[in-house]
């Protein structure tokens, strides 16, 4: 998640100054793809501002801290949008902490920087960032089509990293990727960063998270232009937090500004951002993982299952047309009784190796997609947990009694 940002505008002969207070600032890396090497935001800019701007991330990627810009003329909302910009969505400039603009005219502006970290420390968390992405885009290649890019690209960044609000470089490429610790913001950063790397257009969005009306929080995702048309994908929330090994999800993957209604909100504060219309090739829909008809939901289930477990595999994913499927399927998976009928029956089916008393789901409210976890006979907890130590007692003694330990 991303905190909340209090912005402090001064003026004197014409100074602006903001100060963004975060839990961690945001972060990222160097470099991209030339095509997309500047956030999407920045074709925004008025034509002074865009000099200013590039002229202050030239400075921060060189740890500058006194900067004078000539033959240009910025307003208040030049500079705001330029703040925004360099701290909260430009993936290069992470090292910086505040900017002011202590002295600007009618023909030049001098801006004064300060950092999260000095020139040297910056340098080698680029220089490791770097590393990282190198080996993810390796496993791009040219023949893919641009979908299966953008997969790869968020499945990986789940694989690297676990959500963790309060870790200090968590907002960062360098957290996410490095220290395998990331937060809304650093998730969002990360995958701007790489498909800027891979050549594929995207924008950070922030926004509001509906599902908790309590917080104070706001949170960031990312869009991703495939096709001539705009897409949303939040990382994210496709990694919840959880024990199990296979936690990826894909609810909120090439998704469109329709299907988040209930979840998101966005809220950024000086941009245009650009609408995501399409929900045709979100995961389930490419996939064929819609439930059709609800009136068979057991045999619906049971085939999937079935499927799974000659493939050895432990969990189906399924996504439900609207809420009224939705509420059927999940009063329907909720009841133990019949689950475990339908376990029997694909135990019966296979080689009699799924274990018929116990399985797992998972529901998204939102997203209207069921996850059903299921176990087999002669396997560990670490086949399916990520550590036995994050288990609760009770897990632990229920899985002993099915043999699995």
């Amino acid at each position: 998640m991303l905190k909340r940002i209090l912005t402090v505008l001064v003026s004197a002969v014409m100074a602006l100054s903001v100060t963004v207070y975060l839990p961690v600032n945001l972060g990222y890396s160097v470099s991209a793809a030339q095509e997309y090497d500047k956030p999407y935001y920045y074709k925004q800019l008025s034509d002074d501002a865009k000099t200013a701007y590039d002229e202050l991330r030239e400075a921060v990627i060189n740890c500058r801290k006194d900067v004078r810009v000539d033959d240009i003329s910025i307003e208040q909302q030049d500079f705001d949008m330029i703040c925004e910009l360099l701290i909260l969505h430009d993936p290069v400039t992470f090292n910086l902490k505040n900017i002011e603009a202590y002295e600007v005219t009618r023909s030049y502006a001098k801006f004064k920087l300060t950092y999260r970290y000095n020139k040297e420390t910056y340098q080698k968390m680029i220089a490791a960032n770097d590393k990282k992405v190198e080996k993810i885009l390796g496993k791009l290649d040219d023949d893919m089509s641009t979908y299966k890019k953008i997969r790869i690209i968020h499945d990986e960044i789940i694989k690297s990293a676990s959500y963790d609000l309060y870790a200090k470089t968590a907002d960062t490429v360098y957290g996410t990727l490095v220290q395998k610790k990331s937060k809304c913001d650093g998730y969002a950063k990360t995958f701007s960063y790489i498909c800027n790397k891979a050549g594929i257009r995207n924008v950070t969005v922030i926004g509001s998270d509906l599902t908790d009306s309590s917080s104070d929080y706001l949170h960031m995702w990312n869009k991703v232009y495939y096709n001539k048309k705009w897409y949303n994908v939040d990382v994210t929330w496709d990694d919840p937090v959880s024990e199990l090994k296979n936690n990826k999800k894909y609810d909120f993957f090439m998704v469109s500004d329709a299907s988040l209604a209930n979840s998101h909100k966005e809220n950024n504060l000086s941009f245009e951002v650009p609408k995501a219309e399409d929900n045709s090739i979100n995961y389930f829909a490419v996939n064929k993982k819609y439930i059709e008809d609800v009136s068979d939901i057991e045999g619906y289930i049971q085939k999937k299952l079935t499927a799974a477990a000659k493939n050895k595999s432990s969990y189906i994913m399924f996504k439900c047309k609207d809420k009224s499927d939705y509420d059927k399927v999940k009063a329907y998976v909720s009841d133990t009784d019949k689950m475990c009928g339908i376990l029997e029956k694909v135990s019966k089916n296979t080689d009699g190796k799924i274990i018929t008393n116990v399985y797992l789901r998972v529901f998204s409210d939102t997203q209207y997609t069921v996850k059903i976890c299921v176990f087999y006979k002669d396997t560990d907890l670490d086949d399916y947990f990520i550590s036995a130590d994050q288990l609760s007692r009770d897990t632990i003694d229920l899985m002993a009694k099915y043999g699995i330990d």
